[in-house]
């Protein structure tokens, strides 16, 4: 059964991993900068459900557009925390260059990580992609993995059920820190020694 332990201190010494960097980012202060999402990032939308898939490149720019505490974290890293797969795709960038491997995330994944992220307190609206994939995905006899999750999200957001994310099992002796975060969400930080080994998120 977890004990809660007030004062648990959740600065870490030496490097984060992208787990830890999530909780952290979480908890910083909004700037005022405000969601902005251009007609090109409408445009990477619409060609990544055409053929299937997202640059990691252009997710990432995506992700920091709405939520610059975002700006510093990889997909692959991201993709480790949020148990999806970054994909290898061979393009060319311009007509001049070779073609070479760039990473890519595949478009149900991509609209998952968006509600995950959400989800956990940050800033991002992941209607502009889900909206659009959701009449995609009723047409298709049978949902897998992260296309169920997306097509019933705001279902499931309605429900207004806790976040629960771990990156490792639960120990017997844990401690909890509980924060609030700058949209209102309340954060249980679950530690084990001294790193976090897991977060529940209760939305507003």
């Amino acid at each position: 059964m977890l004990k809660a332990i007030e004062n648990i201190p959740i600065t870490l010494n030496g490097e984060r991993n992208t787990f830890e960097q999530l909780i952290a980012q979480a908890q910083e202060p909004l700037s005022d900068h405000a969601i902005i999402l251009t007609e090109a990032f409408a445009d990477l939308i619409e060609e990544g459900l055409a053929r299937g898939w997202i640059y990691s490149d252009s997710l990432r720019e995506l992700i920091a557009a709405m939520d610059p505490r975002l700006a510093d974290l990889s997909i692959d890293g991201l993709a480790l925390v949020f148990d999806f797969e970054e994909i290898q795709v061979w393009a060319n960038a311009t007509r001049s260059m070779p073609t070479r491997s760039h990473g890519a995330v595949a478009m149900r994944d991509a609209a998952f990580l968006l509600i995950q992220l959400k989800a956990m307190g940050f800033r991002v609206d992941d209607v502009l992609l889900s909206s659009r994939m959701r009449p995609l995905l009723a047409s298709k006899k049978v949902l897998v993995g992260r296309e169920f999750y997306v097509f019933w999200q705001p279902e499931l957001e309605a429900k207004r059920e806790a976040f629960v994310l771990y990156s490792a099992p639960s120990p017997q002796a844990v401690t909890i820190k509980e924060v609030t975060l700058p949209l209102g969400h309340t954060m249980r930080i679950i530690s084990g020694g001294t790193r976090p080994i897991g977060i529940e998120v209760t939305p507003p």
